[in-house]
Order: C-alpha cells, then sequence, then structure tokens
C-alpha cells in the first residue's frame, strides 16, 4: 500500500520543489512535487508529464536540469526517500 499523499516531502524532494529553474519556468512540476512526491515513486515518465500538463521531453529535461541524467535515476532517489520514512 502506497502512503498518503499528505506526507510531507523528503528533504530531496523538498529541495527540487523549490528549485528556482524549475519554479520560474514550471511551477506545476513543483506543485506536484510538493503535493504528491509520492506518486512519483510509482509513475513512468509519461504519466507524470500528464499529471504536471508538460511534455514529456519537457519533464525529462527538466529532471536532467535539476541533475538527474534519466527520468529512472529522479524515480530510484524518490523511491529511496520514501523508504527511508
Amino acid at each position: 500500500m502506497r502512503p498518503a499523499s499528505a506526507v510531507p516531502p523528503p528533504s530531496l524532494v523538498a529541495a527540487l520543489a523549490c528549485e528556482p529553474k524549475l519554479v520560474a519556468k514550471h511551477p506545476a512540476l513543483g506543485d506536484f512535487l510538493r503535493s504528491r512526491w509520492t506518486d512519483a515513486a510509482f509513475m513512468t515518465a509519461a504519466g507524470m508529464a500528464e499529471a504536471t500538463g508538460l511534455p514529456t521531453t519537457t519533464l525529462i529535461r527538466l529532471l536532467a536540469l535539476l541533475g538527474f541524467p534519466s527520468f529512472r535515476s529522479f524515480r530510484d532517489a524518490v523511491r529511496a526517500q520514501l523508504r527511508s520514512r
């Protein structure tokens, strides 16, 4: 069973959600990471792109800008944060 999305984001996700590069251009992704970060651990890139209203390629480029070489590396980091709670 997945944890409730109301759980506050861990430090990694909270930092990403407040990253100025992301907030300025795509606040919807920051909002998603703040409110639904636990869902990100179980989503595909296409599913997360749809949930944020971004094209998949834009989502992947944004995550690369934030230091993740792939969507999988981002999702793995979120899963690690989820497991450490």
